[in-house]
């Protein structure tokens, strides 16, 4: 064969090469297009699921997604392996049920710890048939409990350790997966969490479809900022012991406001999480707040003034932009935000869009915040 020829054979050899390398890893990154701590490797029968950084300090774990007859290598036999669809599930967090309700499935949750905190109706009348079993604590679950109901999965949540008991659970047959949802700091990230469902019970293509709309929904709410108007200022958070409770400016929670035209007061601090600051600090600022959101456990404006009677005068407390979500509860005292609102951050938003734009006038109803009463 020809030098010329040879060398212009392998060329093309290796730019097809490259170029399925990269439609492969462009599929595998397209899987999850807002997510940043989930991630799949779709290997056709066999999928690999990536779970990342699933608490603070928390290491990556993997899971290998198998049907009953899926063939496994002997290079994927050490990963925890998971046979899908699921029959039945046991989940630890409020934040777990929305996919479950929203993808048909509420007939598949057989076990919670804390029945109280589950506002959504379809679970509550599950609970009400006896076909939701009460676990506990979701620290400490009831181990008989749990190994009696032997469900084909156990999700986890945990905000800084492993959970107790987990080990054993595994070597009695039971898979643990760690949820890292609330992890994500893009609110459509959060939401996106969803596809993870649709991998466990095999139904990709509906979970997809119902990311598409509540992400085309958050879009359009967006649209609608009028970037002439002033972006009210927002202060959010509470005053617990002598000690005030804030969002990173990073933070999910901030994130929301930034993308319903408001502008954060921390908005130049670099934490993802809560901040804590002493009371002087706040007052420097809260004065200046076109809205206050979240604050605290106050039911009404009157009990929020006596116990801090210095903000009386403040401008968003005369004018009443006080706002929150903690009045909007379930029958049995869970507030329906925690539960809902990592699933429809399109609601979320539009909440929000509208206390910070009361002059778009269109007779809204609120999802989930209420204007803190007199």
């Amino acid at each position: 064969m020809a030098k010329p020829l040879l060398i212009f054979l392998l060329s093309l050899w290796v730019t097809a090469c490259q170029t399925k390398e990269k439609t492969e890893n462009t599929s595998q990154k397209s899987f999850f297009e807002y997510a940043r701590h989930i991630d799949l490797k779709d290997l056709g029968e066999l999928k690999i699921l990536q779970i990342k950084k699933p608490y603070p300090g928390g290491k990556n774990r993997q899971y290998l997604l198998k049907t009953k007859r899926s063939y496994v290598p002997d290079s994927l036999k050490n990963l925890p392996q998971i046979q899908i669809p699921l029959k039945n599930i046991v989940v630890t967090s409020t934040t777990h049920l929305p996919a479950l309700s929203m993808l048909g499935l509420a007939d598949k949750l057989i076990g919670f710890p804390g029945l109280d905190y589950i506002s959504n109706p379809v679970f509550r009348q599950k609970i009400k048939e006896g076909k939701i079993t009460d676990l506990g604590n979701g620290r400490q679950l009831n181990t008989e409990v749990l190994l009696k109901l032997h469900p084909d999965l156990l999700m986890r949540f945990s905000s800084g350790q492993d959970q107790n008991n987990d080990r054993f659970m595994e070597q009695q047959g039971i898979p643990i997966l760690y949820n890292a949802d609330w992890m994500e700091q893009n609110p459509l990230g959060r939401a996106e969490w969803i596809k993870l469902f649709g991998l466990l019970f095999q139904k990709e293509a509906q979970a997809d479809s119902i990311f598409k709309e509540i992400k085309t929904n958050y879009q359009h709410i967006q649209s609608q900022l009028d970037t002439s108007l002033t972006r009210p200022k927002v202060f959010q958070g509470g005053l617990f012991g002598d000690k005030w409770y804030v969002p990173g400016g990073k933070s999910y929670a901030v994130q929301l406001i930034k993308d319903a035209g408001g502008k954060y007061m921390w908005s130049n601090d670099q934490h993802t999480g809560s901040i804590v600051l002493n009371f002087e600090n706040v007052l420097l600022k809260l004065p200046e707040a076109d809205v206050w959101l979240n604050p605290g456990l106050a039911e009404n404006r009157l009990s929020l003034v006596n116990q801090l009677p210095v903000i009386k005068d403040f401008k968003m407390v005369k004018a009443g932009r006080i706002y929150t979500y903690n009045l909007k509860k379930g029958p049995t005292g869970g507030i329906i935000y925690f539960e809902e609102s990592n699933a429809y951050p399109d609601r979320v938003l539009n909440d929000l869009y509208h206390i910070f734009h009361p002059q778009k006038k269109d007779n809204y109803q609120f999802y989930y915040y209420t204007k803190l009463p007199q």
